[in-house]
């Protein structure tokens, strides 16, 4: 087949910075789904407490972030299909502006649910459109390490978002109930982030995939130019434009059955999707504060503070497994992240059996000292003259009490944190970046988008129901009962990964492709120069 697309010339481009500004931009839309994600864990204890919500209102507000991300997702493939995967990142950031906009200034507990389900429409349109983008673009030499950048920025934004929860929660023995409105700044300020991503697009090259699927050639030589050497653009023009053209010869819409190799592909793509999830980690994003104040962290503080720290340990990994990615390989990470994870699950449950009213749901967020205090506080704003020195004293043994109490952190209570810490981190190298990085390269070029928006969607519904059933499970089973279902699925899930999920690094997307078609990951052949 005779090329449409003309000579590469070898006039040099500013390729490393091409490539960052890539990985960076799109990167912002991770730290948005990051931001609103991690953002809850402080704000639901204020908004719980302004409102007089019940523990089920909670559960409904904080997962209703991942019915709107599962729309979200299930509609990203069709919505970068149609408009190309740069302008679907555009209008995620729209949404997400929208959405921090309209949950800072939600009236009441339904508006938040409402809020809360357009936010995850942008959280899910993301998770499909920016691992998407950043695959169809970047060199196969860093494919790896740029879809893991993704997940870098996941991270920074759940950091982000809990440092400011712990800059917006109010302090010890707080008597202005005004500060129980300050969850409204940790949902507003996720409109910032939400802009950028808009303006950045604009500036930013379209898919070349996507370009040469719409028989836009030219377009598509100048981004990749832009990307690759000089004889590695040739060959990857020519090897996408072969691969497009057999597929668009089958058919105008490729059915999924007729495509070679995809039942592998979706079976590895689906079942990390959901093995990411029934793990528990967003049981630690979402209610990490409540699993702390169980294991003896008594002030709202110190439990933010805690969450805080888990963060900063998800970031540190996660800047691991950039490092590692295409060093080591997408499957060793996993297998050793869902191992350790197993290990750390095994270890909570024995913890929380253990420590005295661990194995209840003593946890829950029915007491929240400080948040109480504050309303206490606004129930006697006007208390009589002979009584307010004396409700000072109260108010001032209060705040030490519970800073005392703070300080009287178990053995247990420690070894909870230590294996809570380094969970995240096992997760934060392997099932968090690995799995996004590994659905956005495993499907042919002609099903991919729809294949990855398949994978989104059941890896946000399973989010959803894990994140609406998790305290139910607690008061239903208690903590160590809980934790170690969490570990069993996670010794289910190495023990599947270990006879089903390829390797997936070096390779170029094309070569996967061939690659599915021999069946099972012990039939692949190596990348292209190796033996």
């Amino acid at each position: 087949m005779s090329s449409k697309i003309g000579t590469i010339t070898t006039e040099p481009t500013p390729k490393f910075f091409i490539v960052m500004a890539i990985a960076m931009m799109a990167a912002v839309g991770g730290f948005l789904f990051g931001y609103d994600t991690g953002v809850i864990a402080g704000a639901h204890a204020l908004f719980q407490e302004e409102y007089s919500l019940t523990e089920l209102w909670v559960e409904a507000i904080t997962s209703a972030v991942l019915v709107g991300a599962a729309a979200g997702a299930l509609s990203g493939g069709k919505i970068a299909d149609k408009i190309g995967r740069r302008r679907a990142n555009m209008i995620a950031g729209v949404i997400f502006g929208i959405g921090a906009v309209f949950l800072a200034f939600a009236p009441g507990p339904i508006w938040l649910v409402v809020g809360r389900v357009v936010i995850g429409v942008g959280v899910g349109l993301a998770s499909v459109v920016g691992p998407l983008y950043i695959s169809e673009t970047a060199p196969p030499s860093h494919r790896g390490a740029m879809v893991s950048f993704f997940q870098f920025a996941i991270v920074t934004g759940i950091l982000a978002a809990y440092l400011v929860d712990l800059a917006f929660s109010p302090d010890p023995g707080a008597t202005d109930p005004s500060s129980l409105g300050n969850w409204r700044w940790m949902f507003g300020l996720g409109a910032i982030p939400g802009v950028l991503l808009i303006i950045g697009f604009i500036y930013l090259p379209p898919s070349p995939r996507w370009l040469i699927m719409r028989e836009r050639y030219a377009e598509a030589e100048t981004v990749l130019r832009k990307t690759l050497e000089h004889d590695e653009a040739e060959r990857q023009l020519a090897q996408i434009e072969k691969d497009i053209e057999q597929a668009r010869d089958k058919s105008e819409k490729t059915r999924l059955s007729a495509v070679p190799g995809i039942k592998l592909a979706l079976t590895v793509a689906i079942g990390l999707a959901i093995l990411q999830q029934i793990t528990g980690i967003n049981t630690v994003l979402y209610y990490g504060t409540d699993v702390f104040k169980a294991a003896g962290f008594e002030s709202s503080a110190a439990q933010i503070g805690a969450q805080a720290g888990l963060g900063v340990v998800n970031l540190l990994a996660t800047v691991i497994a950039i490092w590692l990615t295409d060093r080591v390989g997408r499957r060793p990470l996993i297998l050793w992240g869902t191992g350790i994870m197993s290990i750390c699950l095994l270890t909570l449950a024995i913890g929380f059996a253990l420590l005295p009213g661990g194995d209840s749901d003593s946890g829950s967020h029915h007491d929240h000292r400080v948040h109480a205090a504050v309303v206490h506080a606004s129930s006697t704003a006007h208390p009589r003259p002979a009584k307010a020195a004396e409700q000072h004293g109260d108010e001032k043994a209060n705040a030490e009490a519970v800073s005392d109490e703070q300080a009287a952190v178990s053995p247990l209570g420690i070894l909870v944190l230590c294996a809570t810490g380094l969970f995240v981190a096992a997760f934060a190298f392997s099932l968090g970046p690995m799995v996004w990085t590994v659905i956005s390269e495993i499907f042919p070029n002609e099903v991919r988008d729809r294949c990855v928006a398949y994978a989104a969607g059941c890896n946000w519904v399973t989010n959803f129901i894990v994140a609406l059933t998790f305290l139910s499970m607690l008061a239903t089973l208690g903590r160590p009962l809980t934790f170690l279902l969490y570990a069993t699925f996670g010794i289910v899930g190495f023990i599947w990964v270990l006879i089903m999920v390829p390797e997936t690094g070096g390779y170029t997307l094309e070569e996967i492709e061939e690659n599915l078609a021999r069946g099972g990951r012990r039939k692949w052949l190596p990348p292209q120069g190796r033996s």
